[in-house]
């Protein structure tokens, strides 16, 4: 069947994470709630916030429900003696900050814009992040011009579910309005990108990234990925600049 639409995976797929870093977003969260009253040691809320992130990831894992980024704030505080709604003004300030220094640290290829143009005359294209703070996606986007290149833009963060759940597959698919067998994903996860697809009957195109010298900033994923191979993708690409010829290649075999 002809190749209708092409759906990729956000962070370390169409958005490079290299740059991120997790400390001095988490110092720039804790100078927002030191300067909105919330003062607290940086040592232990750091020490608690990966706890209860890991927490967190350990339970999405097994039921691949999503949670609210702003919940990881409000558990942080709590063994700090700090009660506080994840409605409260200074934990949603605190999620924005956040969001900022991480949308700061992105980046992406020079050729991606073009790439992304040549692809949407041809196919629907998609994005379907694994990614609690959607603004995060649709920011991140706009911040690259790139965002008019989609035809729908799904996140877990909305949907509910994360990848490898058929859920937010299904979701996208339904955005799109093609069967299974019309489309393509593209991710580097070999067991939430490539094997949630698969499950479905999507063609798959894994980005392996066999240059990149820092692992994922992503630990749902890496603790996700843990004793998974390559995810037995269709097509692996060491970078999205081959991925046209990947897709023909995939239509010569439809």
């Amino acid at each position: 069947m002809t190749i209708k639409a092409v759906l990729f995976d956000f962070g370390d797929t169409l958005i490079n994470t290299e740059k991120f870093d997790y400390d001095a977003c988490l110092r720039k969260v804790h100078q927002n709630l030191a300067r909105n009253g919330i003062a607290v040691p940086y040592n232990d809320f750091k020490r608690i916030y990966f706890d209860v992130r890991d927490r967190f990831y350990e339970k999405t894992a097994e039921t691949l429900e999503e949670q609210d980024f702003a919940d990881r704030v409000t558990e942080t505080l709590k063994p700090l003696g700090i009660e506080l709604p994840k409605s409260d003004k200074r934990v949603q300030e605190a999620v924005e900050v956040f969001l900022d220094a991480f949308i700061n640290s992105l980046r992406i290829e020079a050729y991606l814009p073009q790439l992304l143009e040549q692809l949407s005359k041809k196919y629907k294209l998609a994005v379907v992040s694994n990614m609690s703070f959607a603004k995060a996606v649709f920011r991140s986007l706009k911040k690259f011009d790139i965002a008019k290149y989609f035809d729908a833009i799904i996140i877990s963060g909305n949907v509910g579910w994360r990848k490898p759940s058929s859920k937010i597959f299904l979701k996208a698919l339904d955005a799109l309005n093609v069967k299974p067998s019309q489309a393509v994903f593209v991710g580097d996860s070999p067991k939430a990108d490539i094997e949630g697809a698969k499950t479905l009957g999507i063609k798959t195109v894994l980005v392996t990234q066999k240059e990149k010298k820092t692992p994922s900033t992503d630990t749902f994923q890496l603790y996700i990925d843990k004793g998974t191979q390559s995810g037995n993708p269709d097509k692996a690409i060491m970078e999205l600049a081959q991925l046209l010829e990947a897709l023909n290649c995939l239509s010569k075999q439809s």
